[in-house]
């Protein structure tokens, strides 16, 4: 047995209640705890001979390296944390699963934090996040306008990518789909079937009731899907009255109830565009309690194919977004910049209108 076999063995046997530290590692390499630590991390100015030395003595004590503080000591982690609306929604658990996946696959592991689109929650979130030192972050905004937080963090070698929301004013990498142009073609499959009188419900973080003004703060996803919505309605020559549009917080009982409200107007709409799958639940709800069918006597579309659209009968159109591809592309653009590219790129992605047979013809 070799000297250094026989002191790991009177290491391992005098240590046997607990695991080896790098103190150990140190004084069986004989050399300092410090050059231990740059050895095995990988880091700062150790010769070949001291690496191997410590390398084989870590080995004989079974050290195993403590890569989280290895990576706070350098400055970087090997984790891209994200900051999400609201998990709970198939859009943003999509989302989350194609960017747990695509940075597996990059050597990076993720940290998510939900918000419910709260933005203190978020400011304490990306304030944690950094704290943590993670190597960049994808963020869904709550807001167009409270943003300093954002600013901040993406300032100097932060690294940011905005997801599914713009910000106008920060210089960050921005992966959106063309809900503007998906609202737009769903006005017109509705115009198309005869419809001509067309209500929107309106999800947004920014309201705290109902309402049928668009509230301050209302994210750039949201104002897209009026904006495209008011376009297809506005090329046909027919209006938007307030009776038949609303904003409402993410509350069941009030998006039922804004449905609810839309529907009793006379005249009522014969077909609604609902922004996001929240919205048509409430659209599916308020319809039955007033007797009133989805597919025959109110034409339904919504935002984001959810896994429950096209099994319902009658089974609900949508504008899908290519939310795998999105989270990835969210990922691809960070990484990018981690590795020392620049930011600033934007990407918007198509979407789809899948027409099943929540939209009937109402056309003579």
């Amino acid at each position: 047995m070799t000297q250094k076999e026989k002191t790991a063995e009177e290491s391992q046997q005098s240590g046997s209640s607990r695991p080896a530290r790098l103190l150990d590692v140190a004084r069986l390499a004989k050399v300092s705890r410090a050059t231990a630590a740059r050895a095995l991390g990988g880091y700062g100015l150790v010769t070949e001979e001291t690496r191997e030395r410590v390398a084989a003595a870590a080995r004989a004590l079974n050290y195993r390296l403590n890569e989280a503080a290895r990576a706070m000591r350098a400055g970087r982690t090997q984790v891209i944390g994200v900051v999400l609306a609201d998990i709970s929604n198939s859009f943003f658990a999509s989302a989350a699963r194609a960017i747990i996946d695509t940075c597996a696959s990059l050597g990076y592991q993720t940290l998510i934090v939900n918000t419910d689109d709260d933005l203190k929650t978020e400011i304490e979130a990306v304030q944690t996040l950094t704290e943590k030192r993670v190597a960049g972050m994808i963020v869904v905004p709550s807001s167009p306008d409270h943003n300093e937080h954002l600013q901040k963090a993406g300032a100097g070698e932060g690294r940011m990518v905005l997801l599914d929301r713009r910000i106008a004013d920060i210089p960050v990498s921005t992966v959106t789909t063309d809900d503007r142009g998906g609202a737009r073609e769903a006005v017109e499959l509705f115009i198309a079937r005869g419809h001509t009188r067309i209500g929107l419900v309106v999800l947004t973080a920014a309201a705290t009731s109902q309402r049928q003004s668009e509230p301050r703060g209302a994210v750039s996803s949201a104002r897209d899907r009026v904006l495209g919505a008011r376009e297809a309605l506005e090329a046909a020559g027919l209006d938007l009255p307030k009776a038949w549009l609303r904003y409402t917080p993410n509350n069941p009982r009030m998006i039922i109830d804004a449905v609810t409200s839309i529907l009793r107007a006379e005249p009522r709409p014969t077909a609604i565009l609902a922004t996001c799958e929240e919205i048509a639940i409430g659209v599916l709800a308020a319809c039955r309690a007033l007797n009133l069918v989805v597919g025959r006597d109110v034409a339904l579309v919504s935002f984001d194919e959810s896994p429950w659209s096209g099994a319902l009968t009658p089974a609900i159109s949508v504008v899908q977004r290519p939310i795998y591809e999105m989270g990835r592309a969210a990922v691809n653009l960070l990484v990018r910049q981690i590795q020392g590219g620049e930011a600033g790129r934007d990407v918007e992605m198509p979407t789809i209108l899948i027409d099943r047979e929540s939209v009937f013809d109402l056309a003579p």
